[in-house]
């Protein structure tokens, strides 16, 4: 899943979210798990409004739709 890939220079905040959801095992905690990827997705879309990159805003797109898809089975 390209969402979650470590290969760039860094591994910015919002990823490593995505990642700590999307491997929730606990039923309790996936919520709150989701609810902060989402969170910190849209807050990264937010602070790059005036500058995007294309791959970052496919890559944050891709991960709301990968967090939705989980809302909804939770």
């Amino acid at each position: 899943m390209g969402i979650i890939s470590n290969d760039a220079p860094y591994f910015p905040h919002w990823k490593q979210l995505c990642l700590d959801a999307v491997s929730e095992l606990d039923g309790n905690k996936l919520p709150q798990r989701l609810a902060d990827a989402r969170s910190a997705v849209l807050d990264r879309i937010e602070d790059n409004f005036s500058k995007p990159s294309n791959d970052e805003q496919f890559a944050l797109r891709n991960a709301l739709e990968v967090l939705a898809a989980l809302r909804t089975i939770v």
